[in-house]
């Protein structure tokens, strides 16, 4: 487990009792402030710009309490990302496929246009070759769980007859979230999309995933 993320629990009546390590506990204000001076640094200036001693001035923490966290910035990159990921919202089971879809990518857009994971998006895309476990960390976190909460809705649509019954379910989910990562990739002002673009994009989609007419 991560050590920004990571807790303790008992193993059990049995069970040595817990002893403290050596040092000073940790401070959870501190990792917060590590935490968001490096998502700020990587988001104003890129992977290769961050320094342990950027970041430690940055969050206004010595350099040796970074060091006590992570060995160096590339694992501290992977578990500043672990920390990023956010809370997509469910769908009734009342509610159709349509209405929930464009719930869950009105939720990615706003999400990729205004959150610490869309700022940091560009950055993670553009260093890709230099960073490869900073974007599977990305992909694990933050892209992942986008995309498992919009397969089980296409399977609950493929399964209730709302989508034909042959659909390609990752095909369909790169069509949902593709064209938002796009603009808000190559626009320079991707605040212009808007709940209606989300609309407008899941209509056109499920234009051709609906059923077959008989």
């Amino acid at each position: 487990m991560s050590p920004v993320l990571s807790s303790e629990s008992g193993v059990g009546p049995e069970a040595p009792p817990a002893t403290r390590s050596p040092g000073r506990p940790r401070s959870e204000k501190a990792e917060r402030s590590i935490i968001d001076a490096v998502l700020h640094l990587v988001a104003e200036h890129g992977f290769d710009a961050l320094s342990v001693e950027g970041v430690a001035a940055e969050a206004g923490v010595g350099k040796g309490t970074i060091y006590r966290r992570w060995p160096n910035k590339e694992a501290m990159i992977v578990d500043v990302l672990a920390s990023i990921s956010e809370e997509l919202p469910q769908t009734p089971a009342d509610q159709t496929v349509r209405a929930g879809l464009v719930n869950l990518v009105d939720t990615i857009r706003i999400s990729t246009q205004d959150s610490p994971a869309g700022r940091l998006m560009p950055r993670v895309m553009a260093s890709v070759s230099q960073y490869p476990e900073v974007m599977a960390a990305y992909r694990h976190r933050v892209v992942e769980p986008r995309s498992q909460r919009l397969r089980e809705l296409l399977v609950r649509g493929k399964e209730n007859g709302e989508l034909k019954p042959d659909l390609d379910i990752d095909l369909a989910v790169t069509l949902l979230v593709g064209p938002i990562l796009y603009v808000s990739m190559m626009r320079s002002q991707p605040q212009h999309l808007d709940h209606a673009t989300s609309q407008r994009l899941v209509d056109g989609v499920l234009d051709g995933l609906a059923p077959h007419s008989a």
